[in-house]
């Protein structure tokens, strides 16, 4: 095979491997009660084992690194939400302004 279509194939797999990170980064938006941590992990180790590998072929694919690189790096980051949600409860609760304020200020 040639270098040329070797890297041509490499790319499309990097092109094709992106749908993984931009899915996890779509959903940083989403209750974190909805993540699975065995499915988020497997992805988490799956991307830093094919991070090392994408510098260790020959030649070396940069494409597939980029796209591994900020895969465990959105999964990482989904499995901190999903710790985050069990260790912490639902969600952070936030103080409004007004429930701060003595009830005595407020009326007048």
């Amino acid at each position: 095979m040639s270098e040329k279509w070797t890297k041509f194939v490499g790319f499309l797999g990097a092109a094709a491997n992106w749908t993984i990170p931009i899915a996890s980064i779509m959903n940083l938006k989403n209750d974190p009660s909805t993540i699975d941590p065995v499915m988020t992990t497997t992805l988490a180790s799956y991307s830093m084992v094919f991070t090392r590998w994408s510098i260790a072929i020959s030649p070396p694919n940069y494409w597939l690194l980029a796209c591994h690189v900020t895969n465990s790096i959105a999964q990482a980051t989904q499995l901190g939400r999903w710790g985050w949600y069990k260790t912490q409860g639902e969600k952070p609760t936030t103080t409004t302004i007004t429930s701060s304020i003595p009830e005595a200020v407020q009326n007048k």
